[in-house]
């Protein structure tokens, strides 16, 4: 896990996404620790009538070294990976999902 949703409502070229996902990809291997393996990244337009133009929410699984600074160093690259590649501010909510009550299939 960590699973990474980005909700924007403007056009993203394909470029632009994987760029955007490499660098995503690179904070969940690196702050949060996770294998490659499991992350899963999406990026989907939608609309949004109100609240920030993007919506980055972040899935993962609780553990012991995913701390507060782990998590700031997370949402401080999200942020910056945002603006980089599509030019604006993300609100960013991040949720810790206890394993004890994980259920997930591959």
């Amino acid at each position: 896990m960590p699973v990474i949703k980005l909700f924007t409502a403007q056009a993203v070229t394909v470029d632009t996404a994987e760029a955007l996902a490499q660098e995503l990809e690179l904070l969940c291997t690196g702050p949060l620790r996770a294998q490659p393996s499991a992350i899963q990244i999406v990026l989907m337009q939608a609309v949004s009538p109100r609240g920030a133009a993007v919506l980055l929410e972040a899935h993962y699984r609780d553990q012991p070294y995913r701390d507060g600074q782990a998590l700031a160093a997370f949402m401080d690259g999200a942020e910056q990976a945002v603006r980089r590649h599509l030019g604006t501010v993300p609100r960013i909510r991040c949720f810790a999902i206890d394993q004890a009550t994980l259920h997930a299939r591959h």
